[in-house]
């Protein structure tokens, strides 16, 4: 049974589009961004975070997020912060390498543990690598830029094919 034209496409396209993103990793998983009794920096010791990949913190009420720096952070100090989101749904792309920290606008919960720091890492392969397992969230999947620009290639190509 053959798939019409533009159905194929769509197929290709969509193929493109995952492996064109990093990993989303929910902080906290299940639990999200809460304070009460979670160790987020137990929760990063086996993921590896890496340039492009994304944290979804996920919360309730009127807490935030808070990017600062790592004196900020040590001290729980929302002052001068990097960026800060409020929605309760809130992704934060790690764009670039390098240590990044996060703390909760409530500094009593932050100095009960609400923070995460983590170290962002350039990928190493060119090749797909296995997303990390979310206890809540569905697997996605990491890629360097030369796949997506192979796959890009490949899609041209083959729309070209079909088109002619």
């Amino acid at each position: 049974m053959a798939l019409p034209k533009s159905s194929m496409i769509f197929f290709l396209v969509m193929a493109m589009f995952g492996v064109c993103y990093g990993a989303v990793y929910k902080v906290g998983d299940s639990e999200g961004w809460r304070y009460k009794g979670f160790d987020y920096q137990a929760w990063r010791l086996n993921k590896n975070f890496t340039v492009g990949d994304s944290l979804l913190f996920v919360y309730k009420g009127k807490d935030s997020v808070v990017q600062v720096d790592r004196k900020h952070y040590e001290y729980c100090n929302t002052t001068d912060p990097i960026k800060e989101t409020y929605s309760g749904n809130d992704t934060i792309v790690l764009d670039k390498p390098g240590h990044y920290f996060f703390i909760t606008g409530y500094k009593r919960h932050c100095d009960k543990g609400q923070r995460l720091d983590i170290r962002v890492e350039l990928p190493t392969s060119p090749s797909l690598a296995p997303s990390p397992s979310h206890k809540s969230g569905a697997p996605s999947i990491q890629s360097s830029a030369a796949i997506s620009a192979l796959l890009m290639a490949m899609v041209v190509i083959i729309l070209s094919s079909i088109t002619a």
